[in-house]
This record gives structure tokens, sequence and C-alpha cells, in this order.
């Protein structure tokens, strides 16, 4: 099995502000989010854990993993670059748009959604070839839960990839 956690609430979270790239810590609350998936996930062991090298997310995971497992810290699940759109609050411009893959925007900086998946699929191959049958930890971001559940569920049909969206500190299982 895959769980897939969304690392606890940062202080950009609360306030609706993208920061992909932008290597924010949690904030109180993030950190009892974490202890709080500490405890949900206790009765699990973990195969291999894969995290985001992003604060954020190390941060969650360094909560959750207190025993010795191997983990690795891989770039393919660093949050989308957001470009020119990072620090904008999602009232700012047009944040559904950018998630959706049918609108053919072009960016002067930001990653498209459809690259940013090809990123995120090429670690989902390696995981499931590597680790079949296997409980896998991955602590990363909201959107790359959204690619992750498309990778496992499909893409949508309308090309809204935020109906796939989690909230932070929530956990989601899919099937290797």
């Amino acid at each position: 099995m895959i769980y897939f956690v969304r690392h606890g609430q940062t202080d950009w979270n609360l306030i609706a502000k993208l920061q992909g790239r932008v290597d924010n810590e949690l904030n109180q609350t993030g950190i009892n989010q974490a202890y709080a998936l500490k405890d949900k996930l206790k009765k699990l062991k973990f195969d291999v854990v894969y995290c985001s090298p992003m604060k954020r997310a190390r941060q969650t995971c360094e909560i959750i993993i207190d025993y010795k497992c191997d983990i690795f810290y891989d770039d393919r699940i660093i949050e989308r670059d957001f470009g020119e759109f990072e620090g904008f609050k999602k009232t700012d411009f047009d944040y559904e748009g950018i998630w959706n893959s049918l609108k053919k925007q072009t960016f002067i900086k930001a990653e498209t959604v459809l690259n940013f998946e090809k990123r995120i699929f090429s670690l989902l191959d390696e995981i499931n070839s590597k680790y079949k049958e296997k409980n896998i930890l991955i602590v990363s971001h909201g959107g790359v839960v959204t690619i992750i559940t498309c990778f496992f569920n499909g893409k949508p049909q309308n090309g809204d990839y935020l109906q796939f969206l989690v909230n932070t500190g929530d956990v989601q299982i899919f099937e290797n």
C-alpha cells in the first residue's frame, strides 16, 4: 500500500498563498497535525519512506517516523513550481485555471500541470516496480497528491486536477 501524507499546515496555507517552492516551516497547527498523523499511523511499519526535501514535508515526516527506516528525499515530489504566481493569494489570479489541463495556458516560469505530472509519474513508476506489495509512505505536498490520485485513479475528464486536492495533514491510501 502507498500511504500519502500531505504536510501539516504552514502560515501560508492558512492565508491561501501559493508556496510551491517557498521553503516554509510548519506552524503550530501543522506540528499538531503531524503528531495526530503519527498517532493515526502508529500501528503501521513502512518498508520505505519517500519525502519531499522541503522543510514543511521533512518536519512532518520526522515527527511521523521515529524509528529506523530508509527515508529517500526526492526532488520529484517537491511541490509544483508556480513560477510567477509564487506568493500570490489564490484569489489574486486564475488559480483554478492553472490546475486545468484543458485550458492550455502558457506561463513565463511556472511549471505546467502536465510537466508536473510527468515528474511525479516517473517516481511512482519506479516505486511500483521496486516495491510491489510493500508499505510505502510518501510525505509531500497538496499538488503532488492531486497527481498521485490521477496516477492510480485516472486523469480527470474535465481537466480539473483540483478535485483531488486534500487538506493539510490528511492521509490518502492507494494500492500499489
